[in-house]
């Protein structure tokens, strides 16, 4: 199995944001995109991208995020993404 890791990154604008994220789906950089408002000091809309990419792809993808000029922070998915929470299993076998 594939080493994942999570990068994250916040965008100011949200038309900034959607380029970014449409940008990294169409190159592949990412197996998942979550987007987030989140507040920003400057009374603009600010948006946390959370991906998802493997281990071999997280340099091209972090390339990527730099080029906007954006600040990124990544870490290793420390748990097994194929394993689903015990609510969604409970009375299923």
């Amino acid at each position: 199995m594939a080493q994942f890791i999570e990068v994250r990154t916040t965008i100011e604008g949200h038309e900034k944001a959607a380029e970014l994220a449409h940008g990294i789906l169409r190159a592949g950089l990412a197996t998942s995109i979550d987007i987030t408002e989140v507040p920003h000091p400057a009374d603009e809309t600010a948006w946390e991208l959370t991906l998802i990419t493997t281990e071999r792809q997280a340099p091209t993808l972090e390339r990527h995020i730099r080029e906007t000029g954006c600040p990124i922070v990544s870490r290793p998915v420390t748990h097994d993404i194929d394993n689903y929470p015990d609510w969604l299993t409970d009375g299923q076998s």
